[in-house]
């Protein structure tokens, strides 16, 4: 009767303490080696290493930077298979032959009173039986090489395709600033009332692109895993009555009742990420007013204390045409535009991203009937209470500016945004001068006082970025200058970049005359914050 013991290999085991790049070493000189056992001081098995599980994370991205100086316990398998030496092969073989092809490359340890005696693999014991589970197991071995290689591709390609998304935004948004922020300013100074739904095409035609370039490149970050969030306190009140303000015009056009409700008694202030929240619920309230010819779109929030956290609970509903069960079922997946021809239809990006973002936020979207008639969108997010200290702080940031008057210094390389930020600056009674790169405001910083500099990120000669570092190390007053880094880069994560640099704030392009004002302001206030602190 056949043993197990006569299919085993005698492989050198290693010790607990031996580091990661030695098994990493031994799996490359040994091409044929599946499995290392990990045995103690006394010849005693402790766990077991894995050639496709081990090289898998070896080949992930820092891998080796992350395993391979820590020790083999800490990467093995500490419960593997241990059988017996002498016990029947033909127990092993029907057990392997049953289990199908997973079990060809898990190995196992063989002992005689405990002691380590060899390993082996289920690839190993068939090719001594089996020929069909040979070539099984060489197949099994070419598809996780396989698999490892696609995933390395898949990443790279996830990368590049986010890298790609984030310059064609930049790119876009730049002649975008100049579209937005031309017609904002007409629609401000336009005395014939005939030419106002004309300028009112362009903006809104201007911010579908704008939101079409926004959900086109976080959904790409949500795919590659990357989709970031910037927690701070925040006030539910206020996000609502921003909510209102922007949309409550659209709703007026189409002659829809639109209401924002808050009900946040038991807490108004979180933290949270505002911009993708105010992100998801503009997804949710554009999405109904689209869909929506005729009624009410009802949006309310309403907060409750739930086992010390923040329970937010957020409905968006709508009186119109609904949603089928069939088309219910694949609402939330990307690119899905619903009925063929619909009215409206867009890139359906729209709620596939509110459904990232939900999920981001360890929350829950579900789509329901609304008693209003349509569809209500269903969410809710649990939140840290905002301390107090961080909620006055806040109030203090977010003080008007005590300067009636600013002189500003514009700099950007591209003519046409110079030229909306300064139209713009002259609606607040502001008067400024202009620099094309940075060393140009670098130059004008030094020789001339200004208020406020609006920085452009991304220039020729000398970046946004740079030139801040430069005036921030220049002696005298000039070096305390407030500055607001005006920019085209979508990536809340280049605002911690900025904000280390020497930056006080960000707004970003297209410039939107109020939404410009309101980061002027808080930008001049956290500057007197912390002069003062």
């Amino acid at each position: 009767m056949a043993r197990i013991g006569d299919f085993v290999e005698a492989a050198p085991p290693m010790a607990p303490e031996a580091f990661g790049a030695e098994a990493f070493d031994r799996f490359q000189a040994e091409p044929d080696t599946l499995v290392i056992a990990v045995v103690d001081e006394d010849g005693r098995p402790v766990g077991l290493i894995e050639r496709n599980a081990f090289t898998l994370k070896m080949a992930a991205e820092f891998g080796r930077a992350l395993y391979a100086r820590r020790p083999v316990s800490a990467l093995m398998e500490p419960d593997p298979l241990m059988v017996e030496a002498d016990a029947s092969a033909d127990v092993l073989f029907q057990n392997m032959d049953a289990a199908g092809l997973g079990a060809l490359l898990k190995g196992f340890i063989v002992v005689s009173r405990g002691r380590y005696v060899g390993v082996g693999a289920g690839l190993h014991v068939l090719q001594a039986g089996v020929a069909i589970h040979k070539r099984r197991a060489e197949a099994m071995s070419e598809l996780a090489q396989n698999l490892v290689r696609a995933e390395a591709e898949a990443r790279a390609s996830s990368r590049a395709k986010s890298e790609f998304l984030a310059v064609m935004s930049h790119e876009i948004r730049t002649p975008l600033n100049g579209v937005l922020g031309v017609a904002a300013l007409m629609e401000r100074e336009l005395t014939q009332d005939s030419l106002r739904p004309y300028v009112r095409t362009i903006l809104d035609s201007g911010n579908s692109l704008l939101r079409l370039l926004t959900d086109a490149l976080d959904m790409s970050r949500a795919e590659a895993g990357i989709l970031t969030l910037e927690p701070a306190p925040l006030d539910l009140d206020a996000v609502a009555a921003d909510l209102s303000a922007l949309w409550r015009p659209r709703a007026e056009e189409k002659a829809l009742r639109l209401t924002v409700t808050t009900q946040t008694g038991a807490a108004r202030w979180v933290v949270g990420d505002e911009m993708r929240l105010k992100q998801l619920l503009n997804n949710l309230i554009g999405n109904a007013l689209k869909f929506t010819q005729a009624g009410a779109v009802e949006v309310s929030l309403t907060t409750r204390l739930d086992d010390g956290r923040v329970r937010l609970d957020a409905l968006v509903d709508d009186s119109g045409p609904g949603v089928s069960d069939e088309a219910a079922a694949a609402i939330f997946e990307p690119f899905n535009t619903g009925e063929a021809g619909r009215q409206g239809a867009g890139a359906g990006l729209g709620l596939a991203i509110c459904r990232q973002i939900v999920e981001r936020m360890e929350g829950r979207l579900a789509l329901e009937r609304s008693p209003v008639g349509g569809a209500r969108f269903r969410f809710d997010l649990h939140l840290p209470l905002a301390e107090a200290d961080a909620r006055r702080d806040e109030d203090q940031a977010a003080a008007p500016t005590t300067h009636e008057t600013l002189h500003v210094l514009v700099v950007d390389d591209n003519a046409a945004n110079r030229f909306v930020a300064g139209k713009v600056l002259e609606l607040f009674g502001c008067t400024h001068e202009t620099a094309e790169d940075g060393r140009q405001a670098v130059e004008r910083a030094t020789i001339a006082p200004f208020d406020l500099i609006l920085m452009d990120v991304k220039m020729p000669v000398m970046d946004g970025v740079s030139a801040t570092r430069a005036i921030r190390a220049l002696p005298g007053a000039a070096s305390a200058t407030p500055i607001l880094a005006l920019t085209a880069n979508a990536d809340p994560r280049d605002e911690a970049e900025y904000l280390a640099a020497g930056m006080d704030g960000v707004a970003q392009k297209p410039i939107q005359p109020d939404a410009l004002l309101n980061a002027i302001r808080l930008a001049l206030s956290r500057h007197t914050v912390a002069e003062a602190a």
